[in-house]
């Protein structure tokens, strides 16, 4: 009987040390690598988060919601299945509209608006409307959907050439492959910051091709409700975390 009472004893102190974080499970986080920083800062080999806002996000979201983060880094294409499957619970840099799957996952409220500008050489007037990008040959993102411009691709007015990776597309503008390039301000920004002398070559565009709220894409089979999640988010909010966040990577900059 001493020896149950010892080990019941033993069972309740360990559960009482172990830290919230980890009492929750784990959260299985999912970013691609074809977002490019601030949003994603990959490791050397490419396979590893090493930081930037989605892993800032994360790891707050996580820890309102005392759940231990894991993060996956995949490739676009894998992101919608895994999300879908439960392989991966959240995904933080979604929209709707971004996802050919989109009704058979859940989605949660605001994170922060992500505002997706035209960008060319210097050499080009500026564009204020999506109707002179017409014979324009566009670069973007693979996998990425753009619906203001699908008209033009549609009706051949102009071409979209793909690629994986937001420095590949300005170095698609510097060869001259493409016209003009769709990127997000905040990724041309800190790019822009952290090679001054290349980015002398481009300009930002007037034309604002796309301003879409972000939210988490969120498993149907994730170990955490929906409102829960929205609980965790709104939290953030009203304590001025998720601006904080913002606020270390210039969002508002411009």
């Amino acid at each position: 009987m001493f020896a149950l009472k010892k080990l019941a004893l033993a069972l309740l102190f360990g559960l009482l040390t172990t830290p919230l974080c980890l009492a929750g499970g784990v959260l299985k986080i999912g970013v691609t690598d074809a977002d490019a920083p601030p949003i994603v800062e990959l490791a050397a080999d490419g396979h590893t988060l090493r930081g930037g806002l989605s892993r800032e996000l994360g790891d707050a979201l996580a820890a309102q919601l005392h759940m231990t983060p894991e993060y996956q880094v995949l490739a676009r294409k894998r992101i919608e299945p895994m999300v879908e499957s439960g392989r991966i619970h959240i995904v933080c840099n979604a929209n709707p509209e971004w996802y050919g799957n989109a009704t058979r996952l859940l989605w949660s409220h605001e994170l922060y608006p992500q505002v997706e500008r035209a960008i060319s050489l210097h050499d080009l007037p500026d564009i204020h409307k999506a109707e002179e990008l017409e014979g324009k040959r566009i670069g973007t993102i693979f996998g990425y959907n753009y619906p203001t411009l699908e008209r033009l691709w549609a009706s051949g007015r102009s071409s979209r050439v793909e690629e994986a990776k937001q420095e590949l597309l300005l170095k698609s503008l510097q060869k001259q492959l493409t016209n003009v390039a769709i990127n997000s301000e905040l990724e041309f920004a800190w790019w822009a910051r952290n090679h001054p002398h290349d980015a002398h070559d481009f300009k930002l565009h007037p034309l604002v091709v796309t301003s879409m709220p972000t939210m988490c894409a969120v498993s149907p089979h994730a170990p955490l409700s929906l409102a829960r999640l929205n609980q965790a988010i709104d939290s953030l909010h009203r304590r001025g975390t998720l601006q904080a966040i913002l606020k270390r990577y210039q969002w508002q900059a411009r």
